[in-house]
């Protein structure tokens, strides 16, 4: 009897392979599980579609499931994107901001691109773009723990952060771009960075969104400040793509005041004294509106981390992102972004990411000062799992 051997290099990859496959089919299941229970079966309900505003007619075959009295969120805009992304069927009309929103074309765009531009197709297409992000992310976070000498399976964290979270349940694209953050923290540990692999992620996280370009930023001046011209100029170049895209958005949309540029952290200090109301029909009011402070309280002690990181540690790229992630949380104050950690958790997840790898990193990373890198996330998730508690409560009622 011959006995079955496994080569070192198969069980090499399967280590990097099992732990990002388990997360990713773990989201799948508690998808399918909310979309069963909860929407009748229709996977559209994970769009967030408001029944209030209007939707593309051309859509209606699709029985988009409309969440009654809301306006919904921001995955119903990517899903009208992700149908017409180059402006040719007056889908844009229908997007709240089409020059702000058309930017963030990566996951729309791959999503039209994997249907081939098919409209059946296209929904399939998000979802399974949104999965592979979830299970690229876990992999590149697995390998960092890896490479720092902690279990791969730290990598799963990935599945708690706030963009994460809300990918999983709204159809965003900001998973794609804390997968890219992770990336972007892997291959500057790396010690053959930079590579074409982290121009293509640099690219590619400027695609996705605006805070995207805060990676490419970081790793020009992470180069010029080592006085390395050449790679900054490559890194300076792997945004192009982006530039090239604002301008052709530019041509088909009218301008987009962004506003809310007010005095650093008016808006932020605004939320955290005068907590969002609640009608009486929310449960536990008041351990809601605690659990809003606290992740606000959260969202401060990561911007004081990230500067205090920059100024008394080693100059690195991750240390400079996160610092300018921390800046533009300080001065981007539009008073709806700072009243709900479903909107300033996932914008800012990239500086969380970046805080947990400080705490990951740690040679005492188990005693409790170690943890402190760590906290803002960890304050965070009470309020950021409350909306999904309905959603339990229903799947356990059908299952």
């Amino acid at each position: 009897m011959v006995s079955a051997t496994v080569s070192p290099a198969r069980a090499s990859l399967a280590r990097k392979l099992v732990w990002p496959t388990i997360g990713t089919l773990a989201v799948l299941l508690w998808q399918f599980a909310t979309v069963t229970a909860n929407y009748k079966g229709n996977w559209t309900a994970l769009f967030c579609t408001g029944q209030i505003l209007k939707q593309p007619p051309a859509l209606a075959p699709e029985h988009i499931y409309l969440f009654p009295g809301t306006a919904g969120f921001d995955g119903e805009y990517y899903h009208y994107i992700a149908h017409d992304p180059f402006f040719r069927h007056g889908f844009d009309r229908y997007v709240d901001a089409p020059r702000l929103r058309y930017r963030r074309i990566l996951v729309p765009g791959l999503a039209f691109l994997l249907a081939a531009g098919q409209s059946g197709g296209i929904d399939r297409a998000y979802y399974i773009v949104c999965l592979f992000f979830t299970w690229l992310g876990i992999f590149w976070l697995s390998e960092y723990v890896a490479m720092i000498g902690r279990h791969r399976a730290f990598g799963l964290i990935f599945l708690i952060l706030p963009a994460v979270v809300v990918t999983t349940d709204r159809m965003v694209a900001d998973g794609a771009l804390a997968a890219f953050a992770a990336g972007f923290a892997l291959y500057c540990l790396r010690p053959t960075s930079p590579n074409w692999k982290m121009y293509v992620l640099l690219g590619a996280a400027a695609l996705t969104r605006e805070t995207g370009l805060v990676l490419a930023c970081a790793f020009c001046l992470y180069e010029l400040f080592r006085r390395r011209p050449k790679p900054a100029v490559f890194a300076a170049l792997a945004i192009v793509p982006c530039l090239a895209w604002y301008a052709f958005v530019g041509l088909h949309t009218i301008p987009f005041d962004y506003g809310g540029y007010y005095a650093p952290l008016s808006s932020t200090f605004g939320a955290l004294f005068h907590p969002a109301s609640y009608p009486p029909s929310v449960r536990f009011r008041p351990v809601v509106q605690a659990a809003d402070v606290l992740a606000l309280l959260g969202m401060l002690l990561a911007i004081v981390l990230a500067f205090v990181a920059l100024i008394r540690g080693k100059i690195r790229p991750v240390a400079i992102a996160s610092a300018l992630f921390a800046l533009i949380a300080v001065i981007v104050q539009r008073p709806e972004n700072w009243g709900e950690v479903y909107d300033f958790g996932r914008v800012f997840t990239p500086l969380l990411l970046f805080l947990l790898l400080d705490w990951l990193a740690a040679p005492d990373w188990r005693r409790w000062r170690a943890w402190i890198p760590a906290l803002p996330l960890i304050v965070m998730l009470p309020r950021l799992g409350m909306p999904l508690i309905p959603q339990l409560e229903g799947i356990l009622r059908i299952f």
